[in-house]
């Protein structure tokens, strides 16, 4: 049996847990699959409708990013909590959220340039 470990668990219970398994958003789109992708400007968001996640820019600039922020009406303005291509924004809008065939989380451009991926780092007791 193996656990994951490190900073790894935070993102990826988020993203296991809430993120690829969320509500119907403004397109019609529930969960995130090898077969299933998000595409920008999709976004899904969690069942309960505290959060969403896909594509965000941040005020004055073009770049965009992929995260989850709070969905919550009385927060007036969207609060990332997490962002995942923050060291290597898309310059456009053809970003793609998808799940590779072996299980890693991976956005990428619309050339199919891999800018962020996460990788399963698994620890045999």
């Amino acid at each position: 049996m193996g656990i994951i470990s490190g900073s790894k668990v935070f993102v990826l219970l988020h993203l296991y847990c809430c993120c690829l398994n969320f509500g119907t958003a403004a397109v019609d789109i529930d969960t995130i699959t090898s077969s299933k992708s998000i595409k920008d400007p999709e976004a899904i968001t969690s069942n309960n409708g505290d959060f969403r996640m896909g594509f965000f820019s941040l005020a004055n600039s073009t770049d965009r990013y992929v995260g989850i922020w709070y969905n919550n009406k009385s927060i007036p303005e969207e609060s990332v909590i997490w962002a995942a291509n923050r060291n290597k924004p898309l310059k456009d809008d053809s970003g793609i959220i998808m799940i590779s065939d072996d299980c890693n989380i991976v956005v990428s451009n619309g050339q199919k340039e891999i800018l962020w991926k996460q990788m399963l780092e698994i620890e045999q007791y």
